[in-house]
């Protein structure tokens, strides 16, 4: 049983510490991809629209959508979609516009064999008619940089892949576990994007031409789907279709005070999703949960039947010795939250967040099994296999 902690607790810490290297090299990536997309495609840049499903509200809403519509790249239009013209973000919209008239304002209308985030992205797809070449889609609550849609779109324009994506960076603004948690588990996927084996589209931000659109029949999939990205990951393995990641355009999510039920639900989904639409990978996320549980579990009782006179000398030896390569293989992640002037969450802030996303990890782990619905938003969705709704409720 030792032996096999110790090996669990040996190989957790290599694929830290291979992820490590993993964001390094992204780093260098995004500042070469960041020069080539200063310069002009050959025929230009190509009639783009950026579709921005918005729901709900968020503190950094406002300045997410506005750095948006600020994007530096011509003939850009920027399309934004709700479900209803009243709801809350639709009066957002409505004083943007006042700001930025070249906003295009979708109402989509509710849902009923799909998830509203594909509707509204499907309506306003729809909107667009032949009028653009180039589809971006993108979430409401990020922050992004003046070059974000020309890096993003980059690979797409010359050529290079049918579809591309980005991903996001939490920057926490606050040393609490949940929020720290929160950010980590968003920083792993982040570097599990860089391994070709997991490089998928990720809804928040990915790029496809019209052509590609249509030639992979991605508004037959979406329209009786729950999720987006996770459903179009597996379409497109199936087609063999190559999804390239722009490592330069790295969205930025602000969090704060996190909460533990909207941590909670947003892993939930991301485990779903994975369940339905991917079940292979969501296999291979059980080992992951595993490997992540065991050497902390493990640790934790030795150490503390050490205190008590019942453990062996040797168990809680190697226990130290795993938090201290633990420490060694994990805390340099800090680097890469990207706050202000570097700054970083103390090295036992960041273990104890460790420790809180390993739990929460295996228990949204544990639950999934089970499941057959996923709650998103105001809705309840009983969902088969492939990610395809069989019901929809809406909640009370």
């Amino acid at each position: 049983m030792l032996g096999l902690w110790l090996c669990c607790a040996l190989l957790q810490c290599l694929l830290f510490a291979l992820l490590l290297s993993c964001g390094r090299k992204l780093a260098v990536r995004a500042a070469r991809e960041r020069e080539l997309c200063q310069r002009v495609p050959d025929g230009g840049w190509p009639r783009a629209a950026m579709i921005i499903p918005v729901a709900g509200s968020h503190p950094d809403m406002e300045k997410a959508l506005t750095s948006l519509v600020e994007q530096d790249c011509p003939q850009l239009v920027p399309v934004m979609v709700t479900a209803t013209a009243e709801e809350e973000a639709a009066q957002l919209i409505g004083s943007l516009r006042e700001k930025f008239p070249q906003i295009r304002h979708i109402v989509a209308g509710i849902a009923k064999g799909c998830g509203q985030k594909n509707h509204n992205s499907l309506q306003g797809i729809a909107a667009l008619g032949d009028s653009v070449d180039v589809y971006l889609f993108c979430d409401s609550t990020h922050l992004a940089e003046p070059d974000f849609a020309r890096c993003l779109m980059g690979p797409v324009v010359r050529g290079e892949a049918a579809f591309s994506t980005g991903y996001h960076v939490v920057e926490p603004q606050d040393d609490q576990p949940i929020t720290l948690a929160y950010a980590l588990s968003v920083l792993l996927m982040r570097f599990l994007q860089a391994l070709s084996a997991f490089t998928q589209p990720w809804g928040g931000a990915m790029c496809m031409s019209r052509q590609a659109f249509e030639q992979y029949q991605v508004a037959e999939l979406w329209e009786n789907n729950v999720v987006d990205d996770c459903s179009l990951a597996a379409h497109l393995q199936e087609q063999g279709a190559h999804v390239r990641l722009c490592t330069a355009a790295l969205l930025r999510t602000r969090a704060a005070g996190h909460r533990l039920a909207v941590w909670r639900a947003w892993m939930d989904r991301q485990v779903l999703f994975l369940k339905f639409c991917m079940p292979g990978q969501w296999l291979l996320l059980g080992g992951l949960a595993l490997l992540m549980a065991l050497p902390p579990l493990g640790a934790a009782l030795a150490l503390t039947a050490g205190l008590f006179g019942m453990g062996s000398a040797a168990a809680s030896l190697l226990s130290l010795l795993w938090l201290a390569l633990l420490a060694v293989s994990l805390g340099p992640w800090r680097a890469f939250l990207g706050r202000p002037g570097n700054e970083q969450p103390s090295l036992i802030r960041w273990l104890w967040a460790f420790g809180w996303a390993v739990g929460m990890f295996g228990l949204v782990y544990a639950q999934s099994i089970k499941a057959r619905e996923i709650v998103w938003k105001d809705f309840t969705y009983v969902v088969g296999r492939g990610g395809w709704i069989l019901d929809v409720r809406k909640l009370s």
